[in-house]
């Protein structure tokens, strides 16, 4: 029974590391889930902005820019820079922040 200890501890540890993009997720959680429905964020209902499911396929992001890696990670710190009035707001991410959430965003291509 005393090895049973260890292993209930280590499970939750293991499962969290195979997670690789359970920083992104925190961070979405906390800044885009009351305007954004994503898919495999906990509590990401808001219905302000677009939907996310199958944002890998969309050839644009705000109409406006490429959606590629490099794009991404500028529109999530900047959107008024790139796109003045736009309904996204900036958010003060870091460009650390923005690329773990624009590698997350590269992996939702289900529609």
């Amino acid at each position: 029974m005393r090895w049973l200890i260890p292993l209930l501890i280590a499970v939750p540890a293991a499962a969290e590391a195979a997670d690789r993009y359970a920083d992104a997720k925190a961070i979405m959680s906390g800044q885009c889930s009351s305007c954004h429905r994503i898919p495999g964020v906990s509590g990401a209902v808001g219905d302000i902005g677009p939907s996310l499911k199958g944002f890998a396929r969309r050839p644009t992001l705000a109409g406006k820019l490429a959606n590629d890696p490099a794009n991404r990670v500028r529109w999530l710190m900047h959107p008024q820079q790139l796109l003045p009035g736009s309904a996204m707001p900036d958010l003060g991410l870091s460009e650390d922040q923005a690329r773990k959430i624009a590698d997350y965003l590269a992996t939702l291509d289900q529609e």
